[in-house]
């Protein structure tokens, strides 16, 4: 499938041999995952713990000339950034690249689409995610969820990746699955995504059109947002305030100076220092996800 206008000419991107194993470094995997199920796991866990979801560099760019795309589109630039400055990126660039790494590996990826449903946020088409088969069966492989245990799609069956504070389900519908997940910072509103079989797949073109289409619509252009995910930890950097959920599920919500907001960004989030100094003020008043 693909997208009319400027974006319908974009080649598909490759990773670099070096790159990938740069990135499988960084990752903590000591040699490129075997292609059955156990890897792919190992491999999304690593993601999982190690690429934040965060606006970043977006918020960078929206303070900048803004003649170039927006950042992290193309995998190879997203990966580079994140080897050198800790960033990830929202759905359609962390997920173009969690699919670009999964495809350079060997897996059977494929790029899809769906609907977050949140209150605030037009649905159609608003959500770019990935899945992988093997041997028969779709896994859902989301970065942005960050679930650290990939979640199986079958047809008219229930799924959960069991995994405590990062758990996901899959709930059947009509017209295929709901996906349950619960964001880091509010753990009483569910946040469901609904692939929607007519995105299924998309290609590179079609992904940099939605993310683009987000230069004036969504959450992540006015205020920071960073969320990591830890092994027995989820935090969350938002606008003004910050957010810990600890295995047990406790949260507890602080309001760091803008001083205690730069070391946290890089003493706990991981993001280097130079990246931290050039990021902008938040809009006064600005879009942010509800509960932040």
């Amino acid at each position: 499938m693909t997208t009319s206008g400027r974006f319908s000419a974009s080649p598909e991107p490759t990773l670099a041999h070096a790159l990938v194993e740069r990135v499988l470094t960084k990752l903590g995997l000591r040699e490129r995952p075997a292609l059955d199920l156990a890897e792919l796991n190992a491999l999304y866990a690593a993601v999982s713990a190690n690429v934040p979801f965060d606006n970043v560099q977006k918020r960078i760019w929206f303070a900048s000339s803004q003649t170039t795309p927006l950042p992290g589109g193309n995998p190879n630039e997203f990966f580079n950034n994140w080897l050198q400055h800790g960033t990830g990126g929202t759905c359609w660039p962390i997920n173009g690249a969690m699919y670009a790494l999964a495809h350079a590996l060997g897996f059977n990826a494929r790029r899809i689409v769906g609907s977050v449903i949140v209150e605030g946020y037009p649905r159609g088409a608003n959500h770019g995610s990935v899945v992988v088969s093997l041997d028969g069966i779709n896994y859902l492989v989301d970065a942005w969820m960050a679930s650290f245990k990939v979640l199986p799609l079958m047809s008219g069956k229930p799924s959960s990746t069991g995994h405590g504070i990062h758990d996901i389900r899959a709930v059947p519908m009509e017209s295929g699955f709901e996906i349950i997940s619960y964001p880091g910072f509010n753990r009483e509103q569910p946040l469901p995504l609904r692939p929607e079989p007519e995105y299924d797949p998309v290609d590179h073109a079609f992904f940099l059109a939605r993310y683009d289409r987000t230069k004036t619509v969504g959450f992540f252009n006015d205020a920071i947002f960073v969320c990591r995910h830890f092994p027995e930890s989820i935090l969350t950097m938002g606008r003004k305030s910050k957010f810990h959920l600890a295995a047990d599920g406790t949260l507890t919500k602080t309001e760091p100076t803008e001083v205690e907001c730069k070391t946290s960004l890089v003493e706990e989030f991981g993001l280097s220092e130079e990246i931290v100094e050039k990021l902008p003020l938040n809009v006064p008043g600005g879009v942010a996800p509800p509960g932040l």
